[in-house]
């Protein structure tokens, strides 16, 4: 049994690959995984001029166009989580977040000049209702003037997308990390641990190890993601990327930081994201039907589900990773 890991720099944040395999093909594997990342971003990213997305919104209004199985897939998930979330997440937020300044790579953003950044005044966004999707064509149509944002999909699903297929190569055992989007498959020789980080003292420099989420060896499928408001900030910090879709503004609930674990990245980023909307309670309220794992953090506080959830653990698992 052969293990591998790579770290690198791909969508804007960091990444890790890492791969348990028979013989010595996890290197190979990695690196195969590495280039789908490539490919995933080509198709999904907003910030890359010629990609299949900045493609598909501009034929907006045109009706169905064909597209890749990739982008097929990305957006199909779009809808289930639209659905899922009562609108909550909702993709059709593209506008807003470049209304708000978010209109090119965070890099870029960030280093603007703070008065360079107008005031925005929006109402709510359109929603997915619209949005036709036609997998026996392989087609996708947009209605006039819509346009969709893969942010808080795109990395837990590229995640999800590249463990299963890595598995299906062979792989016994798959973690791949996208920016805190973690997607699981298959075992390891020892029990999967997540670091989570508590952003809420990341400008303090102290340890921000908040707790390690400890998950069976055996562990066949989970995925887990963080969503904050705490992170990706601009305009002197006055400025986040978290948009309620009911006003088409930055998120003003309490919550400042939602991590989850689920059956998928995706949908663990989908459901924490829309949970970072809501005042608490109602957060949990709407978490609890989907039976998963979450850490609600507000500035002062922290509510978990199921309310065990940090207890000290028994023993101490290998971290693979901080989410």
């Amino acid at each position: 049994m052969s293990h591998a890991e790579l770290h690198f720099r791909a969508m804007g944040t960091d990444c890790q690959i890492l791969v348990i395999a028979p013989g010595d093909s996890a290197s190979d594997l990695v690196q195969l995984g590495r280039d789908r990342v490539e490919m995933l971003e080509q198709c999904w990213s907003r910030f890359r001029e010629d990609s299949d997305l900045n493609h598909l919104n501009a034929w907006a209004g045109r009706g169905p166009i064909p597209v890749s199985e990739d982008l097929l897939l990305l957006v199909e998930r779009m809808v289930s989580a639209w659905e899922i979330t009562a609108g909550l997440f909702d993709p059709t937020v593209l506008a807003a977040m470049r209304a708000h300044g978010y209109d090119a790579d965070f890099d870029v953003v960030s280093a603007r000049p703070a008065g360079s950044i107008s005031d925005v005044v929006l109402s709510s966004t359109p929603g997915m209702s619209g949005v036709q999707v036609d997998r026996r064509a392989g087609t996708v149509a947009l209605p006039a003037g819509i346009g969709i944002d893969p942010g808080a999909i795109g990395k837990g699903l590229a995640a999800d997308v590249i463990a299963e297929e890595l598995a299906g190569a062979g792989a016994s055992g798959v973690l791949v990390n996208l920016g805190g989007d973690v997607s699981i498959v298959g075992a390891d020789t020892s029990p999967w641990g997540i670091a989570v980080q508590d952003e809420r003292l990341a400008a303090a420099h102290s340890e921000r190890v908040l707790t390690v989420l400890e998950f069976d060896a055996e562990a066949t499928r989970l995925g887990t993601a963080t969503s904050t408001t705490l992170k990706r900030r601009w305009a002197q910090g006055r400025r986040h990327h978290v948009i309620d879709p009911r006003t088409g503004t930055m998120s003003s609930s309490p919550l400042v930081q939602v991590t989850l674990v689920a059956n998928s990245a995706w949908e663990a980023e989908v459901l924490a994201t829309a949970a970072l909307l809501l005042e608490p309670a109602a957060a949990v309220e709407l978490l609890e039907p989907h039976g998963v794992t979450a850490i609600l953090m507000t500035a002062d506080d922290i509510t978990t589900v199921p309310e065990d959830l940090m207890s000290p653990s028994t023993h101490h698992p290998k971290e693979h990773v901080h989410g």
